[in-house]
């Protein structure tokens, strides 16, 4: 990866957490979607170049077990039901 900030510490994985919910608002903001329903099918657009960009990084193993650990994570701890959703900022 290009080092754009030769000046700049790496982020941590605080600062990383909120980067990345500003990149996936401003994307979500850029896709226009008219119907809620939609996100979803974005929001795994995202997904999915995100895990290819791992596996090319990391290997597809890694990216693979990563993956895996935030699907178990999400279903383990995140709502049964859709909740409400609020505009992106």
């Amino acid at each position: 990866m290009r080092d754009t900030t030769p000046h700049m510490t790496p982020a941590g994985p605080d600062e990383a957490e909120v980067l990345a919910a500003r990149a996936v608002g401003d994307y979500l903001n850029a896709c226009r979607m008219d119907d809620p329903a939609q996100i979803a099918d974005r929001l795994m657009k995202i997904v999915s170049v995100a895990g290819v960009m791992m596996a090319k990084a990391n290997g597809a193993d890694d990216a693979f077990d990563r993956l895996l650990g935030t699907a178990q994570f999400v279903l383990k701890t995140m709502p049964k039901q859709p909740a409400k959703l609020h505009p992106v900022q």
